[in-house]
């Protein structure tokens, strides 16, 4: 019997060893803008979760301040509207918007697996250089996205 468990664990031990276990990790990209000749002062961090190379998910949370509830409410509005056509068009978006005292906070979920992203690609064509031959979102290409819009990854 102790060689039947014995030969199962190895047996177990050189199946994983052989076929590699795919890395889940996170990695934060941040980035700020001040805007103030504009009116406003931007932050936002980016978390990347993935499965080896292929990401699942991304969270966001874009922070506005402003003294100018006029620029606030031009994004909220900006914002929500892309949110919501984005989520209806190709699903997996998740988002909360509060606009309180001088700052607005957004909280976004964009989840992969929920979302249709062959046809968000399509409607995209740039997206086609941050996808892998799958059409599956990779993670050096959600670093490049966001590095090209001035973010530092980590």
């Amino acid at each position: 019997m102790k060689k039947y468990i014995s030969f199962g664990i190895l047996a177990l031990v050189s199946v994983l060893f052989l076929t590699g276990c795919d890395e889940d990790k996170t990695i934060t990209c941040t980035s700020s803008s001040d805007q103030s000749a504009s009116g406003y002062k931007m932050n936002s961090e980016y978390k990347i979760f993935s499965e080896g190379d292929v990401v699942n998910k991304v969270e966001t949370t874009e922070e506005i301040e402003s003294s100018n509830t006029t620029v606030l409410a031009y994004f909220e509005k900006t914002i929500k509207e892309q949110y919501q056509e984005n989520n209806e068009k190709y699903g997996g978006y998740r988002y909360e918007i509060n606009n309180e005292d001088g700052k607005l906070t957004v909280n976004v979920t964009i989840d992969y697996s929920k979302m249709d992203l062959d046809k968000f690609i399509e409607d995209n064509e740039a997206m086609k250089s941050f996808v892998n031959k799958d059409n599956k979102l990779t993670v050096d290409g959600v670093k490049a996205m966001y590095e090209s819009i001035g973010a530092t990854c980590k």
